[in-house]
């Protein structure tokens, strides 16, 4: 996890502010507005300023909904496997979205993962990133976290994030970003069938399931194994399942 939240500070420290440009005026106006969001969604709020690298506002509720938030500090209530997925994702975004300045404020990035609740389990949560605030330079300052309980709670589901441009509706899978920068690049045909390794099955039977024959499959592993740069399957779903490939 820390080569990824290293990256991730490096990334944001990237952004040089000058405080004299920053409108203070603008977060008490959000606030206003978020206190009264929060109340008819039930969605817990927070904004991020990157400037000062800290949570500026947490909604009400969020104490309620997802325990007591220890000033902004919400990261040591996700699930610790969880929590570095989402530093990669969040690194690949920022990356994507430093080479996409014009459009920045079009773009929400949601993500889909594990966070302990109020009672102290954990649930699948579903949150709404976007930015509130450029300063005169056109960095990031103010952040919007808009954070909910999914409707699926089916917690082995792997982590997701994509990036929403919400003035044309595409997507940007961070999951193909994360792909793009990597030596391998797994098929669809080979994350199935290492899903299925994960599961517990065997090459006949997974012959079966996805009708092709068992030299195919025996053929796709190897080819598993020499991408994911591993000695066995077990090293290669180990792998895959840290970088968020399989759930």
């Amino acid at each position: 996890m820390d080569q990824w939240l290293d990256e991730y500070r490096k990334l944001l420290e990237g952004q040089e502010f000058d405080e004299q440009d920053l409108d203070y005026s603008l977060l008490n106006k959000h606030r206003e507005v978020l206190s009264l969001v929060a109340g008819m969604s039930n969605s817990g709020i927070t904004i991020f300023d990157t400037y000062k690298r800290e949570h500026v506002f947490t909604s009400d509720n969020f104490e309620e909904l997802f325990g007591e938030n220890d000033n902004g500090k919400v990261d040591a209530r996700i699930h610790p496997d969880d929590l570095k997925i989402l530093n990669r994702n969040g690194v690949e975004a920022l990356r994507y979205l430093s080479s996409h300045k014009e459009e920045v404020k079009n773009y929400k990035m949601v993500s889909e993962f594990r966070i302990r609740n109020a009672a102290g389990v954990y649930v699948r949560a579903v949150e709404q990133y976007s930015v509130l605030e450029l300063d005169k330079k056109g960095n990031v300052w103010l952040s919007l976290s808009m954070l909910d309980v999914s409707p699926d709670q089916d917690i082995f589901q792997p982590v997701k994030t994509h990036l929403l441009n919400v003035k044309d509706n595409s997507i940007v899978s961070i999951l193909e970003l994360y792909a793009e920068h990597q030596e391998f690049e797994l098929t669809p045909q080979e994350l199935k069938i290492l899903q299925l390794i994960k599961e517990g099955f065997l090459s006949k039977e997974i012959s079966e399931q996805l009708f092709i024959s068992k030299h195919t499959v025996n053929t796709h592993r190897q080819r598993i194994l020499k991408k994911l740069d591993v000695a066995n399957s077990m090293e290669a779903v180990k792998k895959a399942s840290s970088l968020g490939f399989l759930r």
